[in-house]
């Protein structure tokens, strides 16, 4: 624990103290690659960042070292990577699935908490072993978190020691996490399991082969008080079991971080009690012996002498009465200092026997009490009974020393049904007509009912006559109840193997039908009965008999493991169907067999034919058709192409499968990343493709324009299964639409031209002021340098105010210039409010001649807009010139035009020009911006018209509106560069 604590510390300082971009996956993986090496212990190092990438280096179980890297370092498909010795990134290995760091458990975790984080135990992605990930936050030098690191843990180590533990001689110790999954285990039980869908899963305890770590794992989940909380400390208990009896387990815990581990020990009794019972046994019988010996050389040496063998007599009466005291040492070479001799040997020889009988006699009352079994004797000339301790506690009472137990008490301890029974079996082995053997019911003083199993042999005196009766006595509820649930699954399963209409078999290990239900016999047209006994391979088509041996001989190399397979079976009637096989071989009474789930693939089968018939005609249609047709996989991998493909750019299909679908090898460079970032956009997101691009013809490498489009296919769940690609060249459109802006770009400059022409004398008049001012100001300076003496102050001050107003002038004509130059269009960041100001700079002249009050609303934070100066401010003047217009008979009230700008809702820039001229009629709203559509006598009717296509070409939108109580409102919306949004409505 504290080695994974510390490992993790390493790897998050060292991301950031070593000044890794963390933004560079190959220099992240460069990092990992190193700290893992300096970290043998540890098997797997990742790191996740805030788009939902991976990169992540581990060790696999040949000792080679890989790469897991998402594309572009954010959520998407995990690809695996050969890891090169100095840490660079090797040759592609595999891709896997889409992958979001931010979605896993120990990203978010210690993200939330600013703390390490213990994962639960989970199959790894590149093997099928068990692991456990700890985790911790990446904070940069300035406290900002970056992202998530950890280390992974593979328990392959701990599943190999497991497996090396011996639990007596079929006992078993194994491992098991908080929802009852196996971590590992000894005898050869494995903790991953295959799926009905062939795929690796993690293996529930209590569904694992192996009887006696499965009955035990269904016990601790029965009785979850047993395990009790980590803090209980370790604790011992039993239960039945039909095929190994007896069963003696212990549990204990393990903390792993925040994983709670349950670690078990199981035993059969069988495996202890056997030495116990043989010991005890044993000793009773050398006890016998040496007393035996001792009398009989006791007896054979009292005639030859008295006096020497007072000490050796009374000693050996206190040895009789359990005193043993200092055996007297005669030191005689006749017979009665051999016996002497011989009484201290047996003596010392007894004494370590009686010993070991009272050890015996110890483990014994021990084996009772973990066995639950006790032992009974009744005296027939009394009819009282003396229990052993555990009897006691089977009966539910505190055992009591010394005292002997009424048969009327014991019988009262009897369920009343069960009475009868008892004393009919009770008499017949009295008679001695057949053994003591019963099982029934007693009820405890609390009221409890347990089921018990006693069983006795009849003692008879000398004289042959009933003397006593021995017996045992077992507590069997939890065997009972456990035969019970026997029962009831059985007969479950019998219910369901006779009913359910799904095709069941079991083979055995030679490939003769042992069973089958009457559904499977049915479906093949047999009885039952006919089919049991037959050899499997006779209702199997004859070409798939080979691979039917072949299965079956794999299944049984491979016990307990799921396999599946498709095959042809044969009717009585002699009519085929197609059949997937799904077999998993297992021990059945200490004989191999394998009992395999059939099902009816028959329609399917002939559904995929159809589609791969349906399939070839698409095919011939794609081949045929003038547009180019591509597929690919869901990772975007291009698998298929249509001959006009191939004959369009020079590609083979197997020079495409082989990677050389390269977009710079067909595409125009300057559509590349576009291209590019819109088809990576699709592959996440899964939304249809569309993009216009310029494709390189190989006949003569000219460049056409293409419009590409792709769709996903996807199953019922929503994943996409393909990506369906069409072409469509749209060269010839595109150049219309070239000419048809060429022909717009020359019809606005006439119109500037135009709108030029309409303010020439404003522009003259805004010229000549400056110009004016010029020669006053120069005279002026000229006159101060002739006086005597010159004012030199004077004349700089004045010859700065001529600089000014010659600026004055030049920014007039600069305008104009530039408003009438022919040029194309030019994209560049644009001021609106300057471009207005600009704007009303070049109309004054038109605003005095005409008596308008000219105001402006100009917002302070306005963000500037992407588009052609030039075009715009055309827009800007066209707008102003009209409401102008619209305002020159207007007598009866102030001629104001009003001009603001602003940000809307959307974030996009609004700028509204307001008239109080005539106004628009609502029902031409719309109209007056049709192209040749004008409501004055000398007007063309293509200004508004221009000016819309100008703002559309700019993403934009252009609208007009009545305003109240008198005039027009033309209002137009830009998206903005920070927001960069269209604009949501025209309102």
């Amino acid at each position: 624990m504290r080695g994974a604590d510390k490992a993790v510390s390493r790897l998050a300082n060292g991301l950031v103290r070593h000044d890794v971009p963390l933004g560079d996956p190959h220099a992240i993986a460069r990092e990992l690659y190193a700290l893992l090496a300096e970290e043998p212990d540890v098997d797997w190092m990742f790191f996740g960042n805030e788009a939902g990438g991976l990169v992540s280096v581990g060790r696999l179980a040949d000792s080679s070292s890989v790469f897991l890297m998402s594309d572009d370092f954010r959520a998407g498909a995990v690809r695996e990577f050969d890891a090169l010795p100095d840490g660079r990134v090797g040759r592609l290995r595999k891709s896997e699935g889409a992958f979001d760091s931010r979605e896993r458990v120990w990203y978010t975790q210690a993200k939330e908490t600013g703390k390490r984080y213990w994962t639960e135990p989970y199959l790894g992605l590149v093997e099928p072993v068990l692991g456990i990930s700890l985790s911790a936050p990446v904070f940069d030098k300035g406290g900002n978190f970056v992202g998530v690191c950890g280390i992974d843990l593979i328990l392959t180590q701990l599943s190999r020691f497991l497996q090396t533990l011996e639990v007596g001689e079929n006992g078993r110790a194994f491992i098991i996490d908080a929802t009852g999954h196996l971590i590992g285990a000894s005898g050869g039980v494995s903790p991953v399991t295959i799926g009905a869908d062939g795929g690796h899963l993690r293996l529930q305890a209590s569904e694992a082969t192996d009887p006696i770590v499965r009955e035990t794992a269904r016990y601790l989940h029965r009785n979850p008080d047993i395990a009790g909380s980590s803090s209980a400390g370790s604790r011992v208990f039993s239960f039945s079991d039909p095929e190994r009896g007896r069963i003696y387990a212990a549990v204990d815990h393990a903390a792993l971080g925040a994983l709670k581990w349950t670690i078990v020990s199981a035993v059969p009794a069988s495996d202890f009690l056997r030495p116990v019972y043989q010991a005890a046994y044993l000793s009773i019988v050398v006890g016998a012996v040496i007393v035996a010996v001792f009398v009989v050389l006791g007896l054979g040496m009292v005639g030859r002498t008295l006096r020497p063998l007072t000490d050796l007599t009374q000693a050996a009466h206190a040895i009789a009465k359990g005193e043993w005291c200092e055996v007297p040492k005669v030191r005689q070479n006749d017979e009665v200092g051999l016996l002497a001799q011989a009484f201290t040997l047996m003596t010392s020889r007894l004494k370590e026997t009686l010993e070991g009988l009272r050890r015996s006699e110890a483990n014994f009352a021990e084996a009772q009490r973990v066995a639950h079994v006790g032992y009974w004797e009744r005296d027939l000339s009394t009819d009282c009974l003396t229990w052993s301790e555990e009897t006691y506690r089977i009966f539910g009472l505190t055992p009591r020393a010394g005292t002997v137990v009424s048969l009327a008490e014991a019988t009262e301890r009897i369920h009343p049904e069960d009475r009868p029974s008892w004393s009919q079996a009770a008499a017949r082995a009295l008679r001695g007509e057949s053994r003591y053997d019963l099982e029934y019911r007693i009820f405890r003083p609390t009221g409890e009912l347990r089921i018990v199993h006693s069983q006795g042999d009849l003692t008879r005196d000398a004289s042959g006559q009933p003397h006593s009766m021995f017996g045992t006595i077992q507590d069997i509820t939890e065997r009972k109840r456990a035969e019970e649930a026997l029962r009831d699954s059985e007969e479950q399963w019998r219910a369901v193997f006779e009913n359910n209409p799904t095709m069941y078999f079991m083979v055995d290990a030679t490939g003769i039908i042992v069973s089958v239900n009457p559904f499977g016999a049915e479906q093949l047209g047999y009885t039952v009965d006919e089919l049991i006994g037959r050899p499997v391979q006779d209702v199997f088509y004859e070409a798939d008999r080979d691979a039917v041996q072949r299965h079956a001989a794999t299944c049984l190399e491979h016990l307990g493991q799921a396999m599946s397979w498709e095959l042809r079976k044969i009717r009585k009637d002699g009519s085929m169907l197609w059949v997937r096989e799904t077999a998993r071989a297992m021990m059945i009474k200490k004989r191999p067999v394998i009992l395999i789930v059939c099902e009816d693939i028959t329609e399917r089968k002939r559904a995929e034919e159809a589609a791969r018939w349906s399939e070839e005609e698409l095919r011939q249609v794609i081949e045929t058709v003038p547009a180019m047709v591509w597929t690919a996989l869901p990772d975007g991998r291009v698998d298929f192409i249509n001959r006009r493909v191939q004959e369009f750019t020079g590609l083979s299909l197997d020079g495409t499968l082989g990677g050389s679908w390269e977009p710079k090898a067909r595409f125009h460079p300057d559509d590349v990343e576009q291209y590019m970032s819109k088809w990576r956009s699709s592959l996440a997101t899964g939304h249809p493709f569309e993009a216009e691009v310029r494709i390189r013809r190989a006949a003569d490498g000219e460049y056409r324009w293409w419009f590409e489009s792709a769709v996903p296919l996807r199953d019922e769940h929503g994943n996409i299964l393909k990506w369906y690609g069409f072409l469509v060249e749209i060269e010839d459109r595109k150049r219309a639409e070239e000419a048809l802006q060429k022909a717009q770009a020359e019809l606005a400059h006439v119109t500037r031209v135009t709108t030029m022409g309409a303010l020439t004398s404003s522009i003259a008049h805004e010229v000549n002021q400056p110009l004016a001012a010029v020669v006053t100001n120069a005279n002026a300076a000229l006159r101060w340098l002739a006086s005597k003496p010159p004012n030199i102050a004077e004349a700089r001050e004045t010859l700065e105010r001529v600089v000014r107003d010659g600026h004055r002038a030049g920014e007039v004509i600069g305008r104009v210039r530039a408003l009438l130059k022919k040029t194309a269009t030019v994209t560049a960041e644009v001021d609106l409010n300057g471009l207005i100001e600009d704007s009303v700079a070049l109309l004054k002249g038109e605003v005095r001649s005409h008596r308008i009050l000219l105001r402006t609303e100009l917002a302070q934070d306005l963000p500037a807009v992407e588009g052609d100066r030039v075009q715009l401010q055309q827009v800007i003047l066209n707008l102003v010139m009209n409401g102008i217009e619209s305002m020159k008979k207007v007598a009866d009230r102030p001629r104001e035009l009003l001009i603001r700008s602003r940000r809307d809702a959307s974030g996009a820039v609004l700028v509204a020009v307001q008239d109080a001229g005539v106004g628009l009629d609502p029902q031409n709203a719309e109209r007056v911006f049709e192209a040749f559509y004008t409501t004055k006598a000398e007007g063309l009717g293509m200004g508004l018209a221009i000016c819309r296509s100008i703002i559309e070409a700019h993403r934009g939108q252009l609208w007009a509106e009545a305003n109240e109580p008198w005039g027009a409102v033309f209002q137009f919306c830009l998206p903005s560069i920070a927001g960069d949004g269209a604009p949501d409505d025209a309102g």
